[in-house]
């Protein structure tokens, strides 16, 4: 069955299903699991796409005004003896940590997510467990541990087993379970987390994660319990019968707000599977189930279903991981606020500055805290503006951030050219120099030009 007719047939589930309930003040009440609504992620690994990369594409999605910084941290190296405090328990700093550039709130010690200098990308899905949250680790810690610590997937992959079978994961909220989505040039993964244990997956063609666990009853790696805590528990009566997203997730799994967009991005890329490119995983990046019986009019206000891309999106990254290139030049696309009314700024693994109306503002509840120097704040302007009238002013919006993109995308192609036969030639501090210089004079012209769309749009005559 084609996964166009098992949407289709997700869709009839839902429309048979009571999904709004009215309270009897006449409000709108969504069941808990709508609750359930941060981040949804893609991977696509060389089999599937166009040019034998592996791609990455992320929404991190916070709450309205939490604000996120694009935000570059050095490798540093530590003395022995050295531990990092984290917020509710401390461990043994490692030696040397290494570089990271992503997405970053401002008072946050971690990250949401981002990539580092050997090109290893990861990022924070929620998913609900049954499993009791207790003291450990938190999630945007974990996520940064991994880019600090780790060289590729794999051994991300251990690092993540290693931290929670030894502190234990608090998980934060949102039911205290996470996915991890795990990136580099050669190879994915994904690895899921309860409080107490750990189980991690490698990846093949493409995977839609949202928010719930996905790994069933094949895994790769994983807590040495893992089967006998469940059975213990009365999750399951036997190895044979155990299936861990089951098992280990909250009641009402699976979730028909992740199932959904699982279900859409999977519909939109299986049609071109082998011939994916960064550009289709944007455009699942930006969706809210266009030419569907999903849509609803305007798309960020939808009442029943979660859409992947969402008014509170933050910052959305696609991830384009070439194994042919020097680790310097890993690209992240990166935008910031919904990616339907943003543009993707190219960002090298090689960068070392971030322009920094890019790493400037703090967030909030709501506009108190808007400063014009954010680049964070300009695009949420603009976001608020066009959904005004998102029917007249987005496509134009779109269409001039397009017309950025397609430019940055020609120029990009000649950069790599240039800086690969700069680090042939020895040349590393010369390209560091011309990567930070492309980088930012990007980050510049987008946010500029944000400035520039919102007068433009707010000006008399198109009111």
């Amino acid at each position: 069955m084609s996964h166009k007719k098992t949407f289709l047939i997700v869709i009839a589930v839902l429309f048979a299903q009571p999904i709004l309930l009215f309270s009897s003040s006449g409000e709108i009440q969504l069941p808990e699991e709508f609750q359930v609504q941060n981040c949804t992620a893609v991977l696509a690994t060389a089999d599937a796409t166009l040019d034998g990369s592996v791609l990455f594409a992320k929404n991190n999605d916070l709450s309205e005004f939490d604000l996120s910084w694009l935000y570059y941290s050095p490798r540093e190296r530590y003395s022995a003896g050295s531990r990092v405090k984290l917020q509710d328990v401390e461990i043994p700093q490692v030696s040397t940590t290494w570089a990271w550039i992503g997405s970053k709130g401002p008072t946050w010690w971690g990250m949401g997510m981002g990539i580092n200098e050997w090109g290893l990308a990861t990022g924070i899905n929620d998913a609900p467990t049954r499993e009791e949250a207790e003291k450990g680790i938190r999630s945007d810690e974990l996520c940064r541990l991994v880019l600090e610590r780790a060289k590729n997937p794999a051994d991300a992959v251990q690092l993540i087993g290693d931290l929670v079978t030894t502190y234990g994961f608090s998980g934060d909220e949102f039911g205290h379970g996470k996915v991890y989505p795990l990136a580099n040039s050669t190879e994915a993964w994904i690895v899921e987390i309860t409080p107490r244990h750990w189980v991690a997956a490698k990846v093949e063609g493409i995977k839609i994660i949202a928010n719930q666990f996905q790994i069933t009853d094949h895994w790769d790696l994983g807590s040495e319990d893992l089967v006998e805590y469940a059975i213990e528990q009365g999750w399951c009566k036997s190895r044979e019968e155990f299936n861990f997203a089951r098992c280990y997730s909250a009641e009402g799994y699976p979730f028909l707000s992740s199932q959904t967009r699982i279900e859409r991005g999977l519909e939109l890329l299986e049609p071109k599977l082998g011939k994916i490119c960064p550009e289709d995983l944007m455009e699942v990046m930006r969706d809210h189930y266009e030419n569907t019986e999903l849509y609803w009019y305007p798309p960020h206000k939808n009442p029943s279903y979660r859409t992947i891309c969402v008014s509170r999106t933050s910052a959305s990254m696609v991830c384009h991981l070439k194994p042919w290139m020097p680790r310097q030049l890993q690209l992240i696309w990166f935008s910031v606020c919904p990616p339907c009314g943003s543009v993707f700024v190219p960002i090298y693994t090689g960068a070392t500055e971030i322009f920094k109306p890019w790493r400037s503002g703090i967030g909030g509840e709501d506009w108190i805290n808007y400063t014009s120097d954010s680049a964070w704040w300009r695009f949420k302007r603009l976001q608020y503006l066009v959904e005004k009238n998102y029917e007249v002013y987005q496509p134009l919006v779109l269409e001039k951030w397009e017309k950025i993109y397609q430019t940055e995308l020609g120029q990009s192609q000649k950069f790599e050219k240039k800086i690969e036969k700069m680090l042939r030639s020895g040349k590393a501090n010369q390209a560091k120099v011309e990567i930070n210089k492309f980088v930012n004079k990007n980050l510049e012209e987008a946010y500029e030009e944000a400035n520039l769309i919102f007068k433009e749009l707010a000006s008399p005559a198109k009111s």
